[in-house]
């Protein structure tokens, strides 16, 4: 969770595989929030994570891609946790830093 004077402004969601969930208050964009929480997944973890990026959500692609993940191939139709309507999405995956 981030958390600026008392006021969670975003937090990340994850397991050992999967990047659930990525969120910043929109007051907050473009101020490296994300991108902090996004290493912090990706520190926890073994470097490894799966990810959606809803197509037409630009800043979020470029920014998974600039920390290392590659689009596998793009979802069309329902989504999981979107089940309820037909969406369009990107299937993220990152894999571990070599040493």
């Amino acid at each position: 969770m981030a958390e600026v004077s008392g006021q969670v402004e975003g937090f990340v969601a994850f397991t050992d595989t999967e990047l659930t969930w990525l969120y910043v208050d929109p007051a907050s964009y473009r101020q490296g929030m994300g991108r902090a929480l996004l290493r912090l997944a990706i520190k926890s973890t073994d470097g490894f994570l799966s990810t959606e990026v809803l197509v037409g959500n630009d800043a979020a692609l470029r920014l998974y891609l600039a920390e290392g993940f590659v689009v596998e191939r793009r979802a069309d139709g329902k989504l999981v946790g979107n089940e309820r309507f037909d969406a369009s999405g990107y299937i993220l995956k990152r894999m571990p830093d070599e040493a």
